[in-house]
């Protein structure tokens, strides 16, 4: 019996995961849009001719994480999920923070379909993670 229980939870905790997966997918994709709109509108004054692009590319790629992890929270809240806000937080601005980073290195620059996809998929993948990590609880025996 205690094989099919976990079989059972194993299938609802992937079934909601992949719940997560796809609501984050397609919130982030709203916010990218509108991150993409409002960049655009805030670069628009610049004197090279350039701003309006930078801008938009630069919203996109702060707005699709923050999307993302709201849809992940919003599907888990919806079906009382166990779930990590704050480490979903934290693995998206990580995950974007090593792609920069890592950027030159790895000379991921180079290419810049490699470098559009990993800076949207590393931090997604970074915010699926940190989010779906069990959060302990610290009991009182931890304080004194």
């Amino acid at each position: 019996m205690p094989a099919v229980q976990r079989d059972v939870s194993m299938k609802q905790s992937l079934r909601a995961t992949l719940l997560e997966l796809v609501v984050g997918v397609v919130l982030g994709g709203c916010m990218l849009l509108l991150g993409s709109w409002a960049g655009a509108k805030l670069g628009s004054g610049a004197s090279n001719g350039w701003g309006d692009i930078i801008g938009a590319l630069f919203g996109s790629v702060l707005a699709f994480p923050v999307g993302f992890v709201a849809g992940m929270w919003l599907m888990a809240w919806r079906l009382h999920f166990p779930h990590s806000l704050w480490r979903g937080i934290f693995g998206a601005a990580l995950g974007l923070v090593l792609v920069l980073l890592l950027a030159e290195p790895l000379r991921l620059n180079r290419d810049s379909r490699v470098m559009g996809t990993l800076l949207y998929l590393v931090p997604s993948v970074a915010a699926l993670f940190g989010f779906n990590q069990p959060q302990h609880e610290s009991g009182s025996a931890g304080r004194r």
